[in-house]
C-alpha cells in the first residue's frame, strides 16, 4: 500500500489551500503556509504480519530524504489477520469520501464487516466479531500498489 501523507505546520493533516486560479483548463491552487511538504510510504501486507511498513520518504523544500518510520502509523493490525481491505465511502462526489482500513482473520468476517460498515459508517466501523477497523485520517491517501518489473525494474504500480 502506498501512503501520501501532508506534512503541515499545524501538525494535522488536513490541507486547506491559500487560493486558487483559473486560466482556461488549467487550475492552479496554493498550499499556503501551513504546508511544508509530504511523505510517501509504502507497507505490504503480509499473512499473519498484517500490513508491515517497508519504507518511507518526505519531500521538504524539494529535498527528499529516507525515513526509519512513517509520519503516520496507520495500521496497527491484530496478529493473525489474514484479510485487509479499504473500505471506501463515497458520499457527495469522488472527492468526499471516508475511507477505512479493516481486516480480519477469515474472509467472511471480513464480507460482513464491510456490509456494516457500509450501511452504518458511524456505528460499525469498530474491532470485534473477529474483525478489525479503524479511519484513515483526512487528509491522508492509501492507495493499493504492488511491486512489478516494468523495463527490468523493481517499482511500485496501482494495484488492478
Amino acid at each position: 500500500m502506498r501512503v501520501v501523507t501532508p506534512i503541515l505546520k499545524s501538525g494535522g493533516y488536513r490541507l486547506k489551500t491559500a487560493g486558487q486560479s483559473l486560466d482556461g483548463n488549467n487550475l492552479t491552487l496554493s498550499a499556503g503556509d501551513d504546508f511544508l511538504g509530504y511523505e510517501v510510504a509504502y507497507y505490504a501486507v503480509k499473512a499473519r504480519a498484517g500490513a508491515v511498513f517497508v519504507s518511507a520518504e518526505t519531500t521538504i523544500g524539494g529535498r527528499s530524504t529516507a525515513q526509519p518510520q512513517p509520519v503516520a502509523h496507520l495500521f496497527q493490525l491484530p496478529r493473525g489477520a489474514r484479510h485487509v481491505r479499504l473500505i471506501y465511502l463515497v458520499r457527495v462526489s469522488q472527492a468526499d469520501h471516508d475511507m477505512a482500513v479493516a481486516a480480519a482473520k477469515d474472509m467472511d468476517a471480513l464480507e460482513a464487516l464491510t456490509r456494516r460498515v457500509q450501511a452504518s459508517p458511524v456505528d460499525a466501523c469498530h474491532d470485534g466479531q473477529g474483525a478489525f477497523c479503524a479511519w484513515i485520517p483526512a487528509g491522508i491517501a492509501v492507495l493499493p500498489q504492488v511491486l512489478r518489473t516494468i523495463d527490468g525494474a523493481r517499482e511500485w504500480a496501482p494495484a488492478r
